[in-house]
C-alpha cells in the first residue's frame, strides 16, 4: 500500500502532462536549449561531471542508419497520403488492412491479456514515469551531457509524433480491441518505445564490459519491435504506422546521439569544463 500511495502522485503528474503535452515537450526542448547554452558558455561546472566512455556508436554508421530510416518514413507519408482517401482502398492502405486482418486473426483469444498488457510498454505513463526516473538518475549523478540527450531525444520524439499525427490526420483502424483515442500515423508508443529503449540501450552500454552491449541493443530492438506489433495484433494501428514511428524514433535518436557523441569527443566550444581545465597553459 505504501508503494501504491507513493507512486500515485507521479502517476497523476504523468496524466496531467499527457493533457498538456505539447507544451510539456515544448519547455523540455527548451530546458535542453538552455543547458547547451549554459555548457557553451562554461556555466553549471557541478553539472558535467560526464566520463568520457571507451565505447562510441560510431557516426558514419548512425547517419547512414537515420538516413535509411528518414527514406522509409518519407516513402511511408507518401503512401499514405495517396492510398487513404481512395476507394476502394488501393496500394498502401490496401497492404495495411490485409496485413491488420491476417494478423488479428491469427492472435489466440488466451493471448488477448497478455499482448494488452504487453502493449502498456508503450504507454505515455508507464514511458513517462521511466524518463523521469532516467532523467534525475542522471542529473543526480551530474551527467549533465547524458541528460542533455535523453531529453532531447525523448521529448523530440514525442513532438514529432504530435506535429506529423496533425499533419496526417490518418483514421485508426475499425473494430480496435482497446481503446485509443486521436490519429494513427505515426504510432506513438511504436516510435517512443523505438526513441527510450534506444537511448536506454546507449546509457546501459557505455557502463557494460564489452561482451554485454551487443545483448543490451538486441534487448532494446525486441522491447521495440514487440510492442510496435502488439499495436497491430490489437487493431489500434495498420502496420505502415508501427513501421513509421519506429523509423520516426529510430531517426531522430540516431541523430541526437551522433551530436551526443561530437559533443563528448572534442566538441569545441561545447567541450566540458574540466576538458578545459585540463588543457595545457599557453
Amino acid at each position: 500500500m505504501r508503494v501504491l500511495s507513493a507512486v500515485a502522485p507521479m502517476v497523476l503528474l504523468v496524466q496531467w502532462m499527457d493533457g498538456h503535452a505539447i507544451w510539456v515537450l515544448l519547455v523540455l526542448l527548451l530546458a535542453a536549449a538552455c543547458m547547451l547554452h549554459w555548457r557553451a558558455q562554461g556555466r553549471a561546472a557541478w553539472l558535467w561531471q560526464d566520463r568520457s566512455a571507451d565505447f562510441r556508436p560510431g557516426g558514419g554508421r548512425l547517419l547512414a542508419v537515420a538516413g535509411l530510416a528518414a527514406a522509409v518514413l518519407a516513402l511511408l507519408v507518401v503512401g499514405v497520403q495517396q492510398s487513404q482517401s481512395i476507394q476502394p482502398p488501393q496500394g498502401l492502405m490496401a497492404l495495411d488492412l490485409k496485413l491488420q486482418r491476417a494478423v488479428s486473426a491469427g492472435l489466440p483469444s488466451v493471448l488477448l491479456p497478455l499482448v494488452q498488457c504487453w502493449t502498456m510498454l508503450g504507454d505515455l505513463r508507464v514511458m513517462g514515469l521511466l524518463s523521469l526516473a532516467v532523467g534525475l538518475w542522471l542529473l543526480w549523478r551530474r551527467q549533465g551531457l547524458q541528460l542533455l540527450g535523453w531529453v532531447v531525444a525523448v521529448a523530440g520524439t514525442g513532438l514529432w509524433v504530435r506535429c506529423i499525427k496533425a499533419a496526417m490526420q490518418r483514421a485508426r483502424p475499425l473494430g480496435g480491441l482497446v481503446h485509443e483515442a486521436g490519429f494513427s500515423f505515426p504510432s506513438g508508443h511504436s516510435a517512443g518505445t523505438a526513441a527510450v529503449f534506444g537511448m536506454l540501450a546507449w546509457l546501459v552500454a557505455r557502463r557494460m564490459p564489452l561482451r554485454w552491449r551487443p545483448w543490451v541493443f538486441a534487448t532494446a530492438v525486441l522491447l521495440a519491435l514487440s510492442t510496435g506489433l502488439s499495436r497491430v495484433l490489437l487493431s489500434v494501428h495498420y502496420a505502415s504506422d508501427v513501421l513509421a514511428g519506429l523509423c520516426l524514433g529510430l531517426v531522430w535518436t540516431a541523430l541526437v546521439l551522433w551530436v551526443t557523441d561530437r559533443v563528448e569527443h572534442g566538441g569545441g566550444a561545447l567541450r566540458s569544463p574540466q576538458a578545459e581545465a585540463q588543457l595545457p597553459l599557453r
